[in-house]
This record gives structure tokens, sequence and C-alpha cells, in this order.
């Protein structure tokens, strides 16, 4: 593949770093953050967390989901990995300083996660997995970064379920450039399945309506771990 497609990847990269480095600014006061938020919570309810839990954020933007993990949640560590710089800049700037030992947010590209193999619990991916030029290397890369069973969570817009879905998925593949598209259900979770993981479960698929600042949307919850956990 691989000097065409890894150019096509990098582009693809950039032009998420500049769309979510010119969000930044306005992103937790944009009129759908509070749905943001919800569909986090959301997810992060599928892991089976304890107070020893390290959890990972791909795509953490500001940093709200790893900032619920360990102050409302009290989980030992939030981590958080995002690829736009001054979305990193601005979720450092809204950590507890009570917090700070306990939160660590980093720039980072999800198919190459700063992170040794098997540091984490739980690994959290919410709203951006419809970015990722290379999906399965990225799921590859959340599956390294977790322990032997230990739970992913991604949670995403299910196109299958509404032609609304659908329609805005095709005018977002040609208005917003880092945007690649939503997977219907089936695909997202045979990805998950080829990067490696077991014991899939779609735990959530279903239409919403006006909710938390959003007036429609189709969402699926997927939930695996990653293997060699024994029995």
């Amino acid at each position: 593949m691989s000097s065409v497609s890894e150019s096509s990847s990098s582009i693809k990269d950039r032009q998420n770093r500049e769309f979510f480095d010119r969000w930044a600014a306005k992103y937790d006061d944009f009129r759908i953050s509070p749905w943001f938020q919800f569909t986090q919570r959301l997810s992060i309810e599928q892991f089976s967390l304890t107070p020893e839990s390290r959890a990972l954020d791909v795509g953490c933007g500001t940093g709200f989901a790893v900032v619920y993990l360990v102050d409302a949640l009290g989980i030992a560590k939030g981590c958080g990995i995002d690829i736009a710089p001054v979305m990193v800049e601005k979720a450092n700037q809204k950590i507890p300083e009570a917090l700070r030992d306990r939160i660590e947010i980093r720039q980072a590209s999800s198919d190459q996660i700063p992170y040794p193999d098997g540091s984490f619990d739980h690994v959290l991916c919410t709203n951006s997995f419809h970015h990722y030029p290379d999906p399965i290397k990225a799921l590859g890369e959340m599956r390294r970064v977790l322990k032997p069973g230990g739970e992913l969570v991604i949670f995403e817009n299910a196109p299958e379920l509404s032609l609304y879905t659908w329609a805005w998925d095709r005018y977002l593949r040609i208005f917003e450039k880092g945007h690649i598209r939503y997977y219907p259900s089936k695909e997202l979770g045979q990805f998950i399945r080829d990067g490696g993981f077991e014991d899939l479960d779609l735990r959530v698929l279903r239409n919403e309506f006006m909710k938390e600042g959003k007036l429609f949307a189709s969402i699926q919850i997927w939930y695996a771990r990653s293997p060699g956990a024994g029995t």
C-alpha cells in the first residue's frame, strides 16, 4: 500500500488537526456540547470500573470524559489523546489542580497511541471513529494498550437507522474534509472483530429525539474485550 495510502492518511490527519484546532475555542460552548457529554456518560456506563481502573479516551477533545472518569467516578488514572494540539491545550487547562497527578492528556493520533502495551483497563472512543483514516490500525493500537481482557467501548452514529443520518454523512463527506464516513453497525462491528477484539456486544442501537441539545440522532455503542484474559 503504501506510499499512496500513507500519504492519504497523513492528509486526513492534517485536515482533522486543522478542523479541530479551529473548533477548539468554541467547542465547550457549542450548542450540542451537552449531547457530546451525554453520549460520553452513556458510553462510560458500559464499563465495569473499579477504584484501581486506568482508562484512556481516544479522541478526547477538551477532556470532559477523562475528568469525569477521575473526578466523578473516582478511578485511579485517566488519560486522553487528541490529534489537535489546541484541543489538548484546552483540555489541560481544564484539569482541576487536585487531580493533575491522576490525569494526563497528550497530543497524538489514534493510530500511534503513545503508551506502552497493556497500560489500560478501559479504552473509550466516542464521536471520533468516523474521522480515522485507518480504522483497523487505530483499533489495533487500542487493543495493544489494553490489558488482557480489558474493555473497549465505541460510540458512533448509525447511518442505517435513518435517512437523516445517512444524508448527513454524505454532506459531511463533501464539506468537512476530516470526515471519513459513518459506519453501519454491522460494518463497525466487523472492524472491531478484525482489530482483534473478542466478546463483541452491540449494547445500544437506536434513534434519539430532542435530547441534550440534539434534535435527532441515530446511535450505536459497541462493547468488546481485548483477548487473553483467560477464563
